[in-house]
């Protein structure tokens, strides 16, 4: 009764000091099974609008939190980015609502024995919106760009060290060979940065892959104004529609993506008909928006876990008794509750529970005094001054706010620097200095394995060549235990063993704590209660290829 007593003290003052930030709590960005319970949806029965409209006539807007950062997929490292790109480009194979493989412009593979060589079979009768034919020649173009190391962009590191060559072995038969065996391989290409894009468009350089996307998609790219927001307009010939992907009537006339950073302003949106849809949503905002008749909620599991970087390489944080006294010194239950109003779980791995290769450990405990007694053992009993750079939103201020006044307990000052997320992006993920040098000191953030396997969490986040600007390493993490058991892992094909070689590296993530882990987030969305089928991906991407009006 005492802890509870002090936990709801400490709740009412933390929101007290947040309120300030105005508006609701939501997602930030970005990607468990025991979180708190909450409704799946909410809301009344759907209603057919006052005109028989249907949805490929109707032009949606959708009020999303963050600006976009680019529409090249081999360079993109946030989820509200791919999960537009996975509209506008398929891939050769994909997911279903459940991350369940599926094949899209592949129609098969097979493998040899130890998963070196891989022969897939292509979709025929299949164009780019250019007009380019989809064929073997098309798949080896996309797969040779994110197999070249040299090309400096975020996601080649998903495929680069493993792919050794591409050959057209048919006219709609490509051969893989790979460098390792690699059974996670197919899984890998349903990843958002496997969709295949024209090859006139790859021809024509990386910035116009940045800018002006071309796929087989059910959307086509109309235009993005960066900070304001980014159209689509239905494909009406794609051929998803034929091979029965989708209904044949979904899919809207265009969708207009705004970007609404001011959670409030998002949810008014939506409660005032001027957004058809919204994600995420507010937590705060949640219940509120679940009771609208006029409006369904939806609150799910996902794999997206949230946690504070720390650059492993500056003083004082290269002491691991140091990163140890900041992760004793955050209520993480707390954070739970004041920032995303229990909608998840406290984390227990970098990995969200639902992830193949997952392994739990015990949630970091909150312990102030332990934390004020290691960094006096670190030789910082009054503490010091570290800078947290972060996205402008609401919930990312919150956010920081939160961090800075639970570090001020232990005597720790944190200054806070909020900036638009295109430069935060450039600062922290881009930047070229070495880690003793970088700006970040920490970094909140969160991040879904998008192929839904251990190694595309583990890899790129803690693996020592995937430090800023090749990968998302922002710890610039370096351990060669780690590295050892993650690249070995890619060598296994016995699951049970690639298995036993995940929970030794989550275990050492623990032990070393380059990460303050904080929460498994759940999914949250909502729309007009006369639309249908808008999902939400488990890995936090929006999921409309099936959406319609009810009728």
């Amino acid at each position: 009764m005492k802890a509870r007593r002090i936990l709801a003290v400490m709740l009412a003052a933390m929101m007290l000091i947040l309120s300030a930030c105005g508006g609701s709590s939501a997602p930030a960005s970005s990607e468990g099974s025991n979180a708190p319970a909450a409704p799946a949806s909410s809301g009344s029965a759907p209603a057919a609008p006052a005109a028989a409209v249907t949805a490929q006539e109707y032009d949606a807007v959708a009020a999303v939190s963050l600006d976009f950062t680019t529409m090249d997929p081999v360079d993109t490292s946030d989820t509200l980015s791919g999960g537009i790109q996975r509209l506008i480009m398929d891939g050769m194979f994909g997911f279903d609502d459940n991350l369940g493989q599926i094949p899209l412009l592949a129609t098969g593979y097979t493998a040899n024995e130890d998963a070196t060589q891989y022969v897939i079979t292509l979709r025929q009768g299949v164009s780019f919106s250019d007009g380019t034919p989809w064929d073997a020649n098309a798949a080896k173009a996309n797969l040779d760009k994110l197999a070249d190391k040299t090309r400096g962009l975020k996601r080649t590191s998903l495929l680069s060290s493993i792919i050794e060559s591409v050959e057209v072995t048919g006219d709609y038969e490509v051969t893989v060979n790979l460098a390792t065996p690699f059974s996670a391989f197919i899984a890998n290409l349903c990843h958002p940065a496997c969709v295949m894009m024209s090859p006139k468009v790859l021809e024509a350089g990386d910035d116009v892959c940045a800018s002006a996307p071309v796929g087989t998609g059910q959307y086509l790219f109309v235009e993005w104004e960066h900070g304001d927001h980014l159209k689509l307009e239905l494909n009406p010939n794609w051929w998803g529609y034929e091979a029965g992907i989708v209904d044949k009537d979904a899919g809207f006339k265009t969708i207009n993506f705004k970007v609404v950073t001011e959670n409030a302003t998002r949810v008014s949106m939506l409660q005032a008909g001027d957004a058809d849809f919204i994600w995420p949503v507010p937590t705060e905002s949640y219940d509120n928006v679940a009771a609208d008749p006029n409006l369904t909620a939806h609150s799910e599991a996902g794999i997206v876990v949230r946690w504070l970087y720390m650059n492993t390489q500056k003083a004082p944080l290269n002491d691991v008794r140091v990163r140890k006294a900041l992760a004793l010194a955050v209520n993480k239950e707390a954070f739970l509750q004041v920032i995303y109003n229990g909608h998840g779980s406290v984390a227990t791995s970098i990995l969200g529970s639902a992830v193949t290769g997952y392994k739990g450990n015990d949630p970091v405990p909150f312990d102030v005094e332990q934390a004020k007694a290691l960094l006096a053992e670190a030789g910082y009993p009054n503490g010091f001054t570290i800078t947290q750079y972060y996205s402008n939103n609401t919930t990312n201020e919150k956010s920081a706010q939160f961090m800075q006044q639970q570090f001020q307990q232990i005597g720790v000052t944190l200054n806070l620097v909020g900036e638009e997320s295109a430069m935060t992006n450039e600062r922290i993920q881009n930047s070229t200095k070495p880690g003793a040098e970088a700006d970040v000191d920490v970094y909140l953030t969160g991040w879904s394995p998008s192929t839904g396997d251990a190694d595309w969490a583990l890899r790129p986040l803690l693996c020592s060549e995937m430090a800023p600007p090749v990968n998302y390493n922002i710890a610039y993490f370096n351990n060669k235990e780690y590295d050892d058991l993650v690249h070995g892992a890619l060598s296994v094909s016995d699951q049970a063993k690639k298995n036993e070689m995940y929970a030794r590296a989550q275990d050492i993530v623990w032990e070393e704590m380059p990460i303050i882990p904080l929460m498994e987030q759940d999914n949250t969305w909502a729309e007009k209660s006369n639309l249908v089928d808008i999902k939400i991906y488990p890995d936090g991407a929006i999921n409309c290829r099936n959406a319609k009006i009810a009728q």
